[in-house]
């Protein structure tokens, strides 16, 4: 009975806990740059709700999602737990409050202050107005849900674990 022959070290390393951990991070990295590139697509891109004719006026475009850049600026990515989740979104200051009104929209109570302001801005609200609704759109689930994203997602762990044991 012969011996087996072959690279082992190459073998030993391929099952190296640490060397298989940075494969995976490297897959992380590469997922969550991908994301974070086409939510900032989406955003510049998507079939949004169109704006109030008083915002159109106000922003001088009738763009939606996209005002200063605060929003798509902020969109960001993050490996967290030892590889195994990523944060894809927004993360930081008044842009989540932001994000979480178009991704989700919301109703809000006009408080005789807030009635004071538009007024003076120009919106002149009915009496009766007691609500403004702000309309959900979007921008995060629709990329992030979609079966090419989750298809480019299995391609690169796919590819990079095909990378590791063919190399």
């Amino acid at each position: 009975m012969s011996g087996l022959t072959g690279d082992w070290e190459k073998i030993k390393n391929l099952f190296n806990p640490s060397s298989l951990k940075n494969k995976i991070r490297q897959c992380a990295e590469k997922v969550g740059n991908y994301g974070a590139s086409e939510v900032k697509k989406g955003i510049v891109n998507g079939n949004f709700t169109p704006l109030h004719p008083f915002t159109i006026i106000r922003k001088s475009s009738s763009k939606p999602l996209i005002d200063h850049g605060d929003l798509i600026g902020s969109v960001t990515y993050q490996v967290l737990d030892d590889n195994d989740k990523i944060f894809i979104g927004v993360n930081k200051g008044k842009e989540v409050n932001i994000a979480i009104v178009q991704e989700f929209g919301c109703t809000i109570r006009v408080t005789p202050k807030m009635r004071a302001y538009l007024h003076y801005q120009g919106l002149h609200l009915k009496d009766s107005t007691e609500f403004i609704h702000i309309p959900a759109r979007p921008f995060l689930r629709p990329v992030l849900l979609s079966e090419d994203f989750k298809n480019k997602v299995g391609e690169i762990y796919l590819n990079a674990l095909r990378g590791a044991f063919l190399t």
